[in-house]
């Protein structure tokens, strides 16, 4: 470093000593100069210091390791979809969990890699995601969920094109304990056409293996899903058990009907079914006489004498609207008679017929006709 001060000039070099850097003693004729070059000076062995007296942080060599059982054969007994479920409907999930370990890293964060991959397995037409099975008419789609205390990047997400990537970051920490994780694998199937019926013997193998970024190489761990399976799809239905109902109504009271939209007399009913397991049923009220009614007062028969009133049916204390004689998944105003597929066995549609008011009233019989249509979902 050269610096010329005062006219005169001479070299100022900063010494360095077992590790230790030096500011030179500057002479009398620079000495008005001193706290300056003493800023220069200490800055200088800053920049030493970042510069060749930090230790790098290298990533150390770790390890995975699985810690829960594979080779997963779901068991399905006797499974299905609704007489009446549209195509794409799907099964609850069939499930099992991946659970590993991982060492720690004390010197750097890592990415820990999960591949999930299907083998044996042709893509339905048409889907990046859905596998075929032995049945024509069902397909199977796997899905990769994060399980307790884990939390790995874009989960859940499915296997699309027979192999999907699931990592996990991991901050760097000491190498023991290291870090549990837990990935849920799930299988559901889907209804791919009408006619999704037969035993179910075969899906497409699902292995699962794994490796850890700076690292080269994976390690398999084997198969999550074996590829075999046991059950069975049928049609699943329900039988109605009333498949009549005479509702008999009390008397109406015109002083408790005041006004147009008024209601007297709730009277309740039901309508029994017997339902598979598994089957998700659903309704449509229709007006006998009127057939294309879609709202929610049931129309007077022609039989009836009496003026100004109407019929309203209730489920869960709401009107139903009435809407065409239709089995078709989604038929307008149709609604769910479960809030969860059957366990199996008898089940029981709670209505509640009532009067309503609809303009000026006169005397007389008060008869009305509706029919029920149910839709297996």
């Amino acid at each position: 470093m050269n610096q010329i001060l005062n006219g005169s000039f001479r070299r100022a070099n900063a010494k360095r000593l077992n590790g230790v850097a030096e500011c030179p003693t500057m002479s009398s004729s620079v000495s008005g100069h001193t706290a300056i070059w003493k800023v220069i000076c200490v800055m200088l062995f800053t920049l030493m210091q970042l510069t060749f007296g930090a230790p790098k942080a290298h990533a150390a060599t770790i390890s995975c390791s699985l810690q829960s059982a594979l080779n997963f054969a779901p068991a399905l007994n006797t499974s299905g979809f609704g007489r009446d479920a549209t195509v794409g409907g799907t099964t609850p999930n069939y499930s099992t969990p991946v659970n590993f370990h991982c060492d720690g890293d004390p010197g750097a964060d890592r990415d820990i890699y999960v591949w999930f991959q299907v083998s044996s397995a042709t893509l339905v037409s048409g889907y990046t995601d859905l596998f075929k099975t032995n049945i024509d008419s069902v397909g199977v789609r796997y899905t990769i969920s994060n399980g307790t205390g884990t939390s790995c990047n874009s989960v859940p997400v499915n296997v699309f094109n027979g192999k999907v990537q699931v990592v996990c970051h991991q901050l760097h920490q000491a190498a023991s304990p290291g870090q549990n994780y837990s990935l849920i694998v799930s299988a559901q199937f889907v209804k791919l056409s009408s006619g999704a019926v037969g035993p179910l013997t075969t899906i497409p193998t699902l292995a699962v293996s794994n490796g850890v970024n700076n690292q080269g190489g994976s390690t398999t761990w084997g198969n999550v899903f074996t590829g075999s399976v046991n059950g069975s799809f049928s049609t699943l239905t329900c039988s109605v058990t009333t498949s009549s109902v005479a509702v008999s109504m009390s008397q109406a009271n015109t002083n408790r009907m005041p006004a147009i939209g008024s209601t007297d007399r709730p009277t309740p009913f039901n309508i029994g079914l017997n339902c598979d397991p598994g089957v998700k049923a659903f309704m449509t009220l229709t007006d006998a006489t009127v057939p294309s009614n879609t709202s929610n007062t049931l129309s007077l028969g022609t039989e009836s004498t009496a003026k100004g009133l109407g019929y309203q049916i209730l489920y869960n204390d709401n009107p139903v609207s009435f809407g065409l004689d239709s089995a078709i998944a989604g038929n307008q105003n149709q609604f769910s008679v479960m809030a969860s597929p059957a366990a199996g066995g008898r089940v029981n549609v709670p209505l509640t017929a009532r009067f309503i008011r609809t303009g000026a009233m006169e005397p007389g019989t008060v008869i009305a006709k509706a029919t029920f249509t149910m839709s297996y979902q």
